[in-house]
């Protein structure tokens, strides 16, 4: 079947997504706590939109797309919206990108 690309939209989509963030964003580049459940929901779930990278059944890359403001950013950068308001009003925040670690040495995803 191959490597396919797609919005997420399944139940299990949406669990493998927030394992692999647990492995990225935990175990890998600590930015959270772990957990015994090893599963890291992000704070804009509900509003992202995800595009993922499957092999066969296994999720091994995504990356999620958010439209709504405040963004994350908005908490690092300092007056965010003067240089984001020069691009208009659809203007979007690409984050997570996540990637398995056996898949980062190719074209895939």
């Amino acid at each position: 079947m191959g490597i396919i690309y797609k919005i997420a939209d399944q139940a299990w989509e949406f669990e493998s997504i927030h394992k692999l963030n647990y492995k990225t964003f935990v175990e890998e580049i600590p930015q959270h706590e772990e957990t015994e459940e090893r599963f890291r929901i992000d704070r804009f779930h509900e509003e992202n939109t995800y595009l993922i990278c499957l092999d066969g059944e296994k999720l091994v890359g995504m990356v999620a797309v958010r439209g709504k403001r405040p963004f994350s950013l908005h908490n690092k950068i300092s007056n965010l919206d003067v240089y984001l308001n020069k691009h208009g009003e659809n203007v979007y925040e690409i984050r997570l990108l996540s990637v398995e670690r056996e898949y980062r040495n190719g074209r895939a995803c």
